[in-house]
């Protein structure tokens, strides 16, 4: 009987030490949250923000991150992430984007480097002064975005048509002080001339006595009376006689 007794007791004692040893298996406890912000989470909201505000503005972009120290300890943010950019309209280059949490309430500076490429328009040979520019003789470049002169031309279709200012060397950036805008009469060539009379519109022919741009006065033949009068270039080869 007494054997019995002790062994009892000896079970229950054995049992209770390995409940000791083994919380876990008898109770249903979750593992504790990181009391500390993951830094990296940190770095992967900047990135995905300055992503989606570069969009396809630059080619080949590289984004550096400056990296927060892992020894910084910033308590766990119980909301999402807050990314705060003043210069939205800055794609490229250095800019500092702020990241802060709710709750708790913490905030950093997390500074970012954005390099990468715009295309600009390059001439494929000379092109001399007043010579209007020729589809074949430019082509688009793409070139690092600290390279770009101010007032670069970055739209191929916008440049062809367009009048050289002076004279422009071979594989050189247009620029847009370098150009004039395209001639939509020239001297000599045959023009509409339009005339409103009490909302009716009238349309003759008529020649061009020089050369002009959108918006500009010229001396304009008709073709019927031979008379020369005054009109304004309204739109390629069309003159408007008030």
């Amino acid at each position: 009987m007494r054997l019995f007794i002790f062994s009892s007791i000896l079970t229950l004692f054995s049992g209770q030490i390995l409940a000791n040893q083994h919380p876990a298996a008898n109770a249903d406890s979750k593992q504790p949250q990181e009391p500390y912000q993951s830094i990296e989470a940190i770095h992967q909201s900047v990135l995905q923000h300055v992503k989606q505000k570069l969009g396809q503005k630059l080619f080949e972009p590289s984004i550096d991150i400056r990296r927060l120290s892992p020894e910084l300890k910033l308590r766990n943010c119980q909301s999402d992430l807050q990314i705060q950019d003043n210069n939205l309209d800055d794609y490229a280059g250095r800019m500092t984007i702020s990241v802060h949490c709710l709750e708790p309430k913490w905030r950093v500076f997390v500074p970012v480097n954005v390099d990468g490429k715009l295309p600009v328009v390059k001439t494929t040979k000379g092109i001399i002064k007043k010579a209007v520019i020729q589809a074949d003789e430019i082509t688009i470049d793409y070139i690092p975005y600290r390279q770009v002169p101010n007032g670069a031309m970055i739209d191929i279709e916008k440049a062809v048509g367009m009048r050289a200012k002076r004279s422009i060397g071979a594989n050189d950036i247009l620029k847009i002080r370098d150009l004039q805008p395209p001639y939509w009469v020239f001297k000599g060539h045959g023009v509409n001339i339009v005339t409103r009379i009490s909302g009716i519109e009238v349309r003759t022919r008529g020649t061009a006595l020089k050369n002009a741009v959108e918006g500009q006065q010229v001396d304009v033949e008709n073709n019927s009376s031979k008379k020369i009068v005054k009109g304004i270039v309204i739109a390629p080869s069309t003159v408007l006689v008030p």
